[in-house]
């Protein structure tokens, strides 16, 4: 009698092994490849289990772009992807000048001194006259991709007669515009209106025409408590598919959220008793903060009002009002200069960013890992006491003139102390301090860079915070002289740090 042989794992085929290893979890896969020798080895010679593992490990999802992939190897792409973790190692300062543009000498000669809002997104400057309804846009990092460059004449971008508009919010990766206006302006006319007849809508159009955006559900976006919008918009924003407005009224803000290319109408509202912000964490959670603390909902079903998940304490009793809070999206990827055009392979993970704000005085870099595995507080979500989650997850920090953050980065200006100019004189002059969380960079340590995992505390009102959020410490040789007050938005594009200012830039040292 013969007996059949068994097959074992060990006796696949070299391409078996890479299907089986390519379903696992990064960290899987390198526990996998490092306790047999046959996986070693297919690990080693397979580029697309690499890029899994490297994406993964810098907190990155790939973004497929299918006639890219078709011409472009993988092992390029994991070239690229390398490239990237050590990019931030060897930035460079970019000053860009706001008022030698000859956009904003337009703008500036028509408001007749009327103060202009402005906003930096993706590497293009919006400037808004609310009382001359003046916007233009154009692009002032140079080659961003796609670039675009509009001027709306006074009244010319109100989507009817009678509008107001109260506040824009522009998307030029997504070619959107949002507008947010009255009609029939009037406090006592408004005053005298119920819901549903207060004149108050945000709408969509293409950035780059006149119409409405080919992927929203309708031109104008209804909002579903309008009977609580008596004061001005404090804030209009947007992540993907989704565009939040914030008002306030009587020490009492709201918040509503539309997935507005599925629908016009929502009934996804937050409310607040105290004065706040909010940003978008990814496209299924929203978080608002005030000085009471972080609270972070659930907008994953926007069929119905957001689902509370957890709340998590501020460190000290201090009223904390938040001053500032960063862009929680990011522009991980960018143009390479060997390409003809803008290929984008990759973005951070909402998961592995960082989540930066300024509150009162002292300026916060939280993980958002935290908001994202909850299972360690389920005994305290409602609210989490900042003992327990904050200080491994935070990293504290007075903050010291303009400041930027993107993805897993955190960037800020530093004065540089009894610095001269070539006579002698004293001069202002600030450096660059960055800080890269990412916890590959951290565990690699490239470059110029300094490993921090010492604990630090910073002072509030003789209160201390103290938080050990690790993080690699890279300071710029690279000079500038400048009123870093002068600075609207620091914007991180890879190795590329703008410093857009008001007035025209110093020369690099």
């Amino acid at each position: 009698m013969t007996s059949k042989s068994k097959v074992g794992f060990l006796s696949l085929a070299e391409e078996q092994y890479f299907y089986i290893l390519s379903f696992l979890p990064y960290r899987d896969i390198l526990r996998c490849t490092s306790v047999c020798k046959a996986l070693r080895q297919t690990f080693i010679l397979s580029p697309e289990l690499q890029y899994i593992v490297e994406l993964a490990g810098q907190g990155l999802l790939p973004v497929l772009n299918t006639e890219f992939h078709k011409h472009v190897p993988i092992s390029k792409c994991l070239q690229l992807l390398k490239d990237n973790a050590s990019a931030w190692f060897k930035f460079n300062i970019r000053p860009v000048s706001i008022q030698d543009h000859p956009a904003f000498a337009t703008v500036y000669s028509q408001a007749w001194g009327w103060p202009i809002k402005r906003s930096f997104v993706d590497g293009h400057l919006c400037l808004f006259v609310e009382e001359d309804q003046l916007v233009t846009i154009f692009p002032l990092v140079p080659q961003p991709s796609p670039q675009i460059h509009r001027e709306w004449s006074p009244k010319s971008l109100c989507p009817v007669p009678d509008a107001y508009i109260d506040h824009v919010w522009i998307d030029p990766a997504q070619n959107l515009i949002a507008i947010a206006y009255y009609t029939n302006y009037d406090d006592d006319y408004l005053d005298s209106l119920s819901w549903p007849d207060r004149p108050f809508y945000i709408d969509l159009k293409t950035l780059d025409g006149d119409g409405v955006h080919p992927q929203a559900a309708g031109q104008t976006l209804f909002l579903s408590e309008l009977d609580k919008c008596q004061n001005r918009t404090i804030k209009l924003q947007g992540l993907g598919r989704h565009i939040a407005i914030q008002c306030s009224l009587a020490n009492t803000w709201w918040s509503q959220i539309w997935d507005w290319q599925h629908s016009t109408t929502s009934n996804s509202v937050i409310s607040h008793a105290s004065d706040g912000d909010s940003c978008f964490l990814g496209n299924d959670r929203f978080l608002t903060m005030n000085n009471l603390g972080l609270y972070l909902y659930s907008i994953e079903d926007m069929s119905q009002a957001p689902t509370f998940l957890a709340g998590f304490s501020m460190p000290t009793s201090v009223h904390m009002r938040i001053k500032y809070v960063g862009p929680t999206d990011d522009i991980a990827h960018g143009p390479q200069p060997q390409m003809e055009a803008h290929q984008t392979l990759w973005t951070s993970d909402p998961e592995h960013r960082i989540l930066f704000f300024i509150a009162y005085h002292a300026a916060f870099a939280i993980s958002t890992k935290v908001f994202f595995n909850l299972d360690p507080f389920k005994e305290t979500l409602d609210k989490i006491p900042w003992e327990q989650w904050g200080p491994p997850n935070t990293r504290a920090f007075n903050p010291k003139f303009s400041v930027g953050a993107s993805g897993n980065r955190v960037f800020q200006a530093a004065h540089v102390v009894g610095a001269t100019a070539d006579d002698g004189s004293a001069v202002t002059e600030y450096s660059s301090h960055m800080m890269d969380f990412s916890p590959l960079a951290v565990q690699r340590r490239q470059g110029q860079g300094r490993v921090v995992n010492e604990p630090s505390t910073i002072v509030v009102e003789n209160e201390s915070i103290t938080t050990c959020l690790p993080y690699v410490e890279v300071l710029s040789d690279g000079k500038y002289s400048a009123d870093a007050h002068d600075v609207v938005k620091i914007w991180v594009d890879r190795c590329d740090i703008y410093v857009p200012r008001l007035a025209s830039p110093s020369a690099m040292n």
